[in-house]
């Protein structure tokens, strides 16, 4: 299995703030994208200490019941209060069982994990933005879409512990899993802006899906962001 991942630093960004993590453990392919909010003084680091903390306990819980994510992920958070208190970011994550094909995903934030079969692609988690909440909503002018869209509804912050929604599906061989920041799925792919021009920064982590080990990564980076573990 070749996996690909593309990082890019937004222009309107005074670094790229996203990362990622990736591992194996025996038939569980494991992956993690986490978007660090520039307004805290430490976001970047936020987004590579939640990757690597995070995909390390989602292998010790990877055969457990979704309980036991939860309880590490409410675990690590709690840590966060000693380096990170002002800072806030967005994440998913899944487990795909390469022999089944079966796949958990939990996410918190504005990241998006979708499928892509030949040319389309859809999305199977909806982001926890003001945008995406009906019921709270009211007419309003562009600019006021504008930060309706960029208003988390739910993310991850050392003040309080928000649990990830999680979803179980059957996939398909044939089939690629898509992990994307907000830069790449909402400016980039829903927008139409052209990757050169993107203000966020835009991250894309795609997974075949098969029963084949992962035994290569594309990179296509503007920063050291994706950490690649053997897990045991």
């Amino acid at each position: 299995m070749r996996a690909r991942w593309f990082s890019q630093q937004g222009r309107e960004r005074a670094c790229n703030s996203d990362a990622a993590a990736l591992g194996q453990q025996g038939q569980h392919l494991l992956a993690m994208l986490v978007d660090g909010a520039e307004k805290g003084p430490r976001g970047a680091e936020l987004a590579r200490h939640w990757a690597d903390v995070v995909l390390q306990a989602l292998a010790e819980a990877s055969t457990r019941s979704p309980a036991a994510v939860h309880a590490r992920l409410k675990q690590e958070q709690a840590k966060l209060r000693h380096g990170f208190l002002r800072d806030i970011a967005s994440y998913c994550m899944v487990s795909l069982d390469l022999e089944t094909l079966a796949t958990q995903v939990w996410h918190c934030g504005d990241c998006r994990v979708g499928l892509r079969q030949q040319a389309e692609t859809r999305w199977l988690t909806t982001p926890h933005i003001l945008a995406q909440q009906p019921g709270l909503l009211s007419p309003c002018s562009p600019e006021e879409q504008d930060r309706q869209e960029q208003q988390l509804t739910r993310c991850l912050n050392a003040r309080r512990f928000r649990a990830p929604e999680h979803h179980v599906f059957s996939l398909q061989q044939g089939q690629t899993l898509l992990l994307s920041t907000d830069g790449y799925w909402q400016e980039h792919l829903e927008a139409g802006t052209p990757r050169h021009s993107l203000r966020d920064d835009a991250s894309l982590l795609t997974l075949p899906v098969g029963s084949a080990p992962l035994d290569h990564i594309d990179q296509a980076s503007d920063t050291d962001n994706l950490r690649h573990f053997s897990l045991a």
